[in-house]
């Protein structure tokens, strides 16, 4: 049971911080890269300035437009400004190529002389295809392309006198530089995480035996405990049992004796349930080795044994068991099971109600064993049954030790099964899948 939760304690932990510790690191290289992207786009930005300026001021007369000739005209609106000194620093920088087009799509002028790793026949065919494409901008391996539309007025004309001249400019930027650097923060920050969540894992195991050390120590005083008194018991539950019986042979039944005669029978049964429980909370197979069984043949015996004493309290009892239903397991333990789930429904059932019992096998192969009865207890908690101890307001008067289920329940635990309870049509069904 210790090492059960001392497990689920580091699952539970290591996944926390497995968690956190993702979506910090996801965060700060999502952030990153959306910043790499922003100086990306930055530069574009001022490449398209700096070469839009420059073919202008060309095609103006190679002056400055809007007042750097003599005599010039104020800039017009829409007419290009003379870039800042960093956009010339960005262009010096960055490794790019630029084509521009007239308004009717044909070539007006290009600029390769910013990058070496594309020929300009590469990428003249390159600006032309993302050209006709229409797209505005579009991200191929560490090449950033983005095309955007500028016009411009003719200097010393009136606002809308010429019509206006209208350029568009396609700037492939090899972005390499910046996506390198991505890419190294990237596989550092994943190093550097892996090997914090190592030192993690290995610091969490080891504290994990020091938190879980005074529960395990008293967990295992509390079994030694149980299994000792159970084995205490047994001498004078035994010698009791055999004075009874003197006692009956030299005075006869009466209500005293009987009544002093369940008291020792359950409390017999109670011991064994508890060392029983003990043993299984261990979960250690080498206590219960497994082989191969046939679950119809000892569900057969099981309801043999249960039928006469099922028709002598007038029970209707519905047996679906498909034959050759084989599990791998430990006989006692499984007969156990069948033992406490027909016992239980024996004990509880409604007077002359009808108790079920069905053994099938689904379309993923996987045993389904189905235990229903009729039951009158409005009261009973399905989400509590299986706790130890457990009893239901109105079960007061019934026979048992609120310990039979929590055994089903670690039996089918340790057989790697798993059990559902539902009411339905006043019937409780319990539902075992292996």
């Amino acid at each position: 049971m210790i090492k059960k939760l001392r497990l689920r304690f580091i699952i539970a932990a290591l996944l926390s911080i497995l968690f956190v510790l993702s979506a910090t690191i996801a965060a700060i290289n999502i952030n990153n890269y959306i910043k790499t992207e922003n100086e990306n786009t930055s530069a574009i930005r001022e490449i398209i300035d700096r070469e839009h300026y420059k073919t202008e001021s060309m095609f103006n007369g190679g002056g400055y437009i809007g007042g750097g000739m003599p005599g010039g005209n104020p800039t017009q609106p829409g007419q290009p400004q003379q870039p800042n000194d960093y956009s010339n620093n960005v262009t010096n920088r960055e490794h790019y190529f630029i084509v521009v087009y007239n308004e009717d799509s044909s070539f007006r002028y290009s600029n390769f002389s910013h990058i070496f790793t594309i020929t300009e026949e590469d990428g003249m065919e390159m600006a032309q295809k993302f050209f006709e494409s229409g797209k505005s901008s579009k991200k191929e391996g560490n090449l950033r392309y983005h095309q955007e539309v500028k016009v411009v007025y003719a200097p010393g004309s009136a606002i809308y006198s010429f019509p206006p001249i209208v350029s568009t400019y396609v700037v492939c930027l090899d972005a390499q530089d910046r996506m390198h650097s991505f890419d190294n923060f990237l596989i550092s920050s994943l190093v550097i995480a892996a090997i914090a969540y190592t030192s993690l894992v290995a610091l969490i195991i080891i504290s994990s035996h020091f938190v879980f050390k005074t529960s395990e120590e008293s967990y295992r005083k509390q079994k030694a405990f149980v299994t000792n008194a159970s084995h205490e018991l047994k001498t004078p539950l035994t010698i009791i049992s055999t004075d009874l019986e003197l006692i009956k042979m030299d005075h006869g039944d009466n209500e005293w004796i009987d009544s002093i005669d369940d008291q020792v029978r359950r409390l017999t049964i109670m011991t064994k349930q508890l060392v029983t429980l003990s043993k299984l909370d261990e979960s250690d197979l080498k206590n219960f080795p497994f082989t191969n069984l046939s679950l119809s043949k000892i569900a057969n015996e099981s309801v043999s044994s249960f039928l006469p004493l099922y028709e002598k309290n007038n029970y209707k009892f519905n047996s679906d068991i498909d034959e050759d239903i084989e599990i791998k397991g430990n006989n006692n333990l499984i007969n156990e099971l069948f033992y406490i789930f027909m016992d239980n429904a024996n004990k509880y059932a409604t007077p002359k109600g009808e108790i079920g019992l069905s053994i099938k096998k689904d379309n993923k192969n996987k045993i389904k064993v189905i235990f229903y009865n009729d039951i009158e207890d409005d009261e009973i908690d399905v989400n509590q049954m299986f706790e130890r101890f457990y009893r239901s307001p109105n079960s007061n008067k019934k026979e048992g030790s609120g310990i039979g289920l929590s055994i089903a329940k670690e039996i089918i635990d340790l057989h790697k099964g798993k059990v559902k309870t539902s009411l339905k049509d006043n019937k409780i069904y319990f539902e075992i899948t292996f």
